[in-house]
């Protein structure tokens, strides 16, 4: 049985990755793992301390201050937690999934993903998280980091979930976006959904001839070779067919070659307003 692992946090991204998680888990019939991981942090270097210029006995006095004030953010943060996971797991029940399992951890959330993504076979992650500016559309800090070290498909949910029924593949010929449509060739993820392949630059002999093959490995998907820059033909194909799902390779060839901070993957991710399926 295949297994789903989504990474919730308590921005309010966490019902659409649930809503996410619980879509391709009816897809794939798969198990999902709820995964919540409380950071760890530095009560002192968070209070910005300047204890090293009082005396001694005041010191002492607020650094137990500080050690009994951490305490409780934890017991808080824990009980958060608890609550949070126990509200995802009721609603993905609700959604017909049966087979959930928690997993609540302190540490590090991109080593906690990269530790529970070995038996899975899909990550769900929201696009931005708890200290992202979302006036600014700023991804959530972690997300680049999980896609660079992911080693599964990563979903980024977007702000809210809606069914998907038309989908944009981003395919530039490179080893990522090949892997994406084979993985899309063997899955039954997007069976049903209609498929816009879609390349970047004008139709030559080269392009036809990755075209060709995406065309092979999802004979029911239309294609389109449209010239201009990578990131306004994608976006406006996304627009035009009311696309409700965006897929592509975190890194691949130009001009989608460059690693995904400041690339035109980091770029679409801010502009589309749909979910994108990355694949390494």
């Amino acid at each position: 049985m295949q297994r789903i692992l989504a990474a919730i946090d308590t921005s309010r991204y966490a019902d659409s990755v649930v809503d996410h998680a619980a879509w391709a888990a009816g897809r794939l019939d798969a198990s999902v793992e709820l995964l919540h991981v409380i950071q760890r942090s530095d009560a002192v270097t968070a209070r910005h301390d300047h204890s090293g210029a009082i005396g001694l006995a005041a010191k002492s006095g607020l650094m137990e201050e500080l050690v009994a004030i951490n305490e409780a953010e934890a017991r808080i943060a824990r009980q958060q937690g608890r609550a949070l996971l126990a509200a995802a797991e009721a609603r993905l029940r609700e959604a017909g999934i049966a087979d959930i399992r928690q997993t609540h951890r302190h540490g590090g959330v991109i080593e906690t993903i990269v530790e529970r993504e070995a038996d899975a076979d899909l990550v769900v992650i929201g696009k931005r998280g708890e200290q992202a500016d979302f006036a600014r559309g700023h991804l959530g800090s972690q997300l680049e980091r999980v896609v660079r070290e992911s080693i599964r498909p990563v979903l980024v949910a977007s702000r809210a979930y809606h069914p998907i029924d038309t989908a944009v593949i981003a395919f530039d010929g490179g080893a990522s976006a090949r892997k994406a449509i084979a993985f899309l060739a063997s899955s039954p993820l997007l069976a049903g959904v209609a498929l816009h392949i879609v390349m970047a630059g004008h139709e030559d002999s080269a392009h036809r001839k990755q075209l060709d093959w995406a065309q092979t490995m999802l004979p029911e998907a239309s294609l389109h070779a449209l010239p201009g820059a990578a990131e306004d033909v994608i976006q406006e194909l996304v627009a035009r067919t009311s696309a409700r799902l965006l897929v592509m390779g975190a890194y691949g060839h130009s001009p989608l070659r460059s690693f995904i901070v400041g690339s035109t993957t980091t770029a679409l991710m801010r502009a589309c307003p749909v979910p994108v399926l990355l694949f390494r």
